[in-house]
């Protein structure tokens, strides 16, 4: 099964109207309508309501064979009809009319393992979606200093404490008009305690890093986790 995601920043003052237009409409009386178009393009969609320092932000997952074929055809409806609505919400330079999958955020890391699967066929799990903000001019650091290392040769270190952990992550990387953000995935049978176990475990200079690139003291009191407002499966 494949992954996309996307994080799209909700305007400061708009997450009422948010609420109001999309989430309402998604949670009201075309949710079966809705949850039946995702059955029918193969794909499970799960959205997370974030709120960040300044503001908020809605995590967008899609997963299935083709979930990038669902988002292209929804982009083909959606962006015409619903722009200026969009942009009223989210900002414009979000949306991008012309070439919509470069919206999308770029799968970086996957800890699955083809090898060992941490999961039982058929075994019910849960996902939890969290959104990262790259600070300004920290790019490079997280790329050369952060991801490399993930996907070098702390790579089997790095997929063993997921495993551990019960958790399968996925990892995005998505350019926005206001800088990268970083999405993070986490699925099994609780990803809440799974994510909190990796934080714990994180080697001091790796949580040195996360402090330079994304401002985020692991040692402190984690902020409350997103929260997960729509489920096509639910």
């Amino acid at each position: 099964m494949k992954m996309i995601a996307f994080a799209v920043p909700i305007l400061e003052g708009k997450l009422e109207d948010w609420k109001q237009m999309i989430l309402g409409n998604m949670l009201g009386e075309n949710k079966k309508a809705t949850d039946e178009s995702r059955e029918y393009a193969g794909v499970q969609e799960r959205s997370y309501l974030q709120k960040m320092s300044k503001g908020h932000v809605c995590i967008l997952t899609w997963e299935g064979n083709d979930p990038l074929s669902f988002w292209l055809d929804l982009m083909k409806i959606a962006l015409p009809e619903f722009t200026d609505h969009l942009a009223d919400l989210h900002g414009r330079g979000i949306f991008k009319e012309e070439n919509p999958e470069t919206m999308l955020a770029e799968m970086v890391y996957d800890s699955k393992d083809e090898q060992s699967e941490i999961f039982k066929k058929d075994e019910k799990t849960e996902m939890i979606a969290i959104a990262l903000p790259i600070l300004p001019g920290k790019i490079e650091v997280w790329k050369t200093k952060i991801l490399d290392k993930m996907l070098g040769e702390n790579k089997p270190d790095t997929d063993a404490v997921r495993h551990a952990a019960g958790v399968r992550e996925r990892s995005f990387l998505q350019e926005t008009p206001d800088g990268h953000m970083v999405i993070l995935t986490f699925e099994g049978k609780d990803p809440v305690t799974g994510y909190s176990q990796i934080i714990q475990k994180m080697p001091s200079e790796f949580a040195e890093l996360v402090m330079e690139v994304h401002g985020l003291d692991v040692n402190a009191p984690q902020p409350p986790m997103p929260e997960l407002v729509y489920n096509s499966h639910e």
